[in-house]
């Protein structure tokens, strides 16, 4: 993995000082209005003539980070390390671990109020609760049910069997009719829903 990475080194400090005028630079029109920016907060115009101290002064903090972390680490690890688990380390080494403990009042009050919500509220009480119970989990409760009770009042007749062919045909007949006057069904409409559920039927 090393030397892919060190031949990409090359190319991106090139491409960045080539491409420098397309992102940053007073006039550019490489974004034009795809991030908008309020007049009132546009401070380009400021960074273009600020003192060169401050601009450099990233880099400068980027090179001694760098250079302080190289010493520490190769010439001066075992006093590196004394200070690490040394009761102060210690208690600066939590302090900035956590950043600020921002992820652990994150993750207790709003990530784990969230996941509480999303499991007793979403998915118990509303997916399976409401949605199921009026749903699949319901109707086919019903049908269910329905359906003994008919079987109880059929005795093996055929004559029982027609009789309650026809008082369904009759009830879907009536049902039929009630909506098409409902919603003004006339004519060919009317006509070709008559013959779709006889031939459903």
């Amino acid at each position: 993995m090393a030397l892919p990475l060190f031949v990409l080194v090359f190319p991106s400090l090139f491409i960045g000082y080539a491409s420098r005028d397309l992102f940053i630079g007073l006039g550019t029109s490489f974004w034009n209005s795809a991030i908008f920016i309020f007049p009132s907060n546009l401070n380009i115009i400021d960074a273009e003539f600020a003192p060169q101290f401050f601009k450099l002064l990233p880099v400068l903090f980027s090179l001694t980070g760098a250079f302080l972390a190289f010493f520490f680490y190769t010439f001066s690890s075992k006093e590196l390390y004394l200070l690490k688990t040394s009761s102060v380390g210690k208690k600066i080494y939590n302090f900035l671990n956590k950043k600020w403990f921002f992820d652990k009042f994150y993750n207790e009050f709003i990530n784990q109020t969230l996941l509480n919500f999303g499991y007793q509220v979403s998915y118990k009480m509303i997916d399976r609760g409401i949605i199921e119970m009026v749903g699949p989990f319901g109707l086919s409760k019903a049908v269910y049910k329905n359906t003994a009770i008919l079987a109880r009042q059929h005795n093996g007749d055929i004559f029982t069997s027609i009789f309650w062919i026809f008082l369904g045909f009759s009830a879907f007949l009536i049902l039929l009719h009630y909506w098409s006057s409902i919603l003004f069904l006339t004519g060919p409409t009317l006509i070709l829903l008559w013959i779709v559920s006889i031939a459903f039927i």
